[in-house]
């Protein structure tokens, strides 16, 4: 239903507003890091704001993305973007969204689709990944407001929106150190400078488990549940979004995850498949299917494991296992304990643990802030687009 507009404002279908270009299903055998062909934009690309990977194949010129373009990620989170990088190739499963009416202030319509799409992503059913399609689009309505107040909401949502982006910054920062040490104490996994013994992640594992298949409430009946949207691409936890199981004890023995344990997204999109992520919370939650819990011989070791598969190396190594599977990828468990990993001595791998959970105090204060920041934000952008803000 839709709510009652300000006088002046009314609902206008965004098909009638602009157009929707869809990405290309380029042939990722031309990708590559090394700077051959043309920068290309994929799905994962959009919350990171930038991409290190080329494309090197022939392309048609109308899949290349301008800076300030808007873009929209169709899997997984429905997130919209600005992209501010260089001209790069529009990947499948991402479009682009082209203003056609002089009714419509580009930024405009990009921020009020915000909270719209995370809408739509909410109330979307799925199975394994959630997916936006050019049905759902065509059907998006949005509120419009004269020029002259559209332009005001943007002006006043750019300047909180720069208190964001410092302290989305600082987080990033924090981000990067924590990979900067991983490098620094243990190298380039795949040139092994230090020289140490190479091994596999089954010599760090003492056993693994799948999670439970059995159907989630919301309803709060139960204990929480860990699926894989709740890891992040980076490695950390949103715990945003929990839904809710209920376990018999024998199920709670097998399908719970504790504290210092290491989760593994065994099956995703092949962007993000094995997306991995130490458990820190002090109470047990149960974890879902499409993860493996690694149960290592100490919650050093978790983090370590951990540290490798969300290092650049990492990332790439599980990318190329995922490349040649057609549809959904997915890395079971026997497979992701054959990854090769160095095994330097366990004194310098706790050093390392050490210095990740004093990174991570530091990242929970910032995190606190950030939230804060989010939340006013949020309230900010509700009354903004739905006319309460007095401009």
């Amino acid at each position: 239903m839709e709510n009652k507009l300000p006088e002046g404002w009314e609902w206008k279908k965004l098909s009638d507003l602009a157009d929707f270009f869809y990405g290309g299903a380029f042939e990722s055998s031309y990708f590559n890091e090394d700077g051959k062909g043309v920068k290309i934009i994929r799905i994962r690309n959009l919350k990171q704001g930038f991409t290190e990977t080329y494309y090197a194949g022939e392309y048609d010129e109308s899949y290349l993305v301008q800076n300030s373009d808007i873009l929209i990620g169709m899997d997984g989170e429905f997130n919209i973007v600005k992209w501010t990088g260089k001209p790069a190739l529009l990947n499948q499963r991402v479009c682009k969204l082209i203003i056609k009416s002089n009714d419509l202030l580009p930024d405009f319509a990009y921020r009020s689709l915000v909270k719209i799409l995370k809408d739509i992503e909410d109330r979307t059913a799925f199975v394994t990944v959630k997916h936006l399609s050019a049905k759902h689009l065509n059907t998006i309505k949005i509120p419009v407001p004269p020029l002259e107040t559209q332009q005001k909401i943007v002006s006043i949502l750019e300047k909180a929106e720069e208190t964001k982006k410092l302290r989305a910054q600082a987080d990033e920062l924090t981000q990067k150190l924590l990979q900067s040490v991983f490098l620094e104490m243990f190298g380039d996994p795949e040139k092994n400078p230090y020289g140490f013994k190479i091994g596999e992640i089954r010599d760090l594992v003492i056993e693994t488990q799948y999670g439970t298949s059995k159907k989630a409430n919301e309803e709060g009946r139960g204990i929480p549940i860990l699926r894989m949207n709740n890891i992040t691409y980076e490695g950390n936890w949103d715990l945003s979004s929990l839904k809710y199981i209920e376990l018999d004890h024998k199920e709670m023995e097998k399908y719970l995850v504790y504290k210092g344990e290491l989760l593994f997204n065994r099956t995703n999109s092949k962007e993000l498949v094995g997306k991995s992520a130490v458990y820190r919370e002090e109470e047990p939650m149960a974890f879902a299917g499409y993860l493996v819990k690694l149960i290592t011989k100490s919650p050093v070791i978790s983090e370590f494991i951990a540290g490798h598969l969300n290092s650049k190396y990492g990332k790439m190594y599980l990318e190329n296992m995922a490349k040649n599977i057609v549809g959904m990828a997915n890395i079971n468990a026997q497979e992701v304990q054959r990854i090769p990993i160095v095994l330097p001595p366990i004194e310098t791998i706790e050093k390392y643990s050490r210095i990740v959970e004093q990174i991570r105090k530091n990242k929970n204060s910032q995190q606190q802030s950030s939230l804060e920041i989010n939340n006013l934000f949020n309230t900010l952008m509700q009354k903004a687009f739905t006319g309460e803000l007095v401009l």
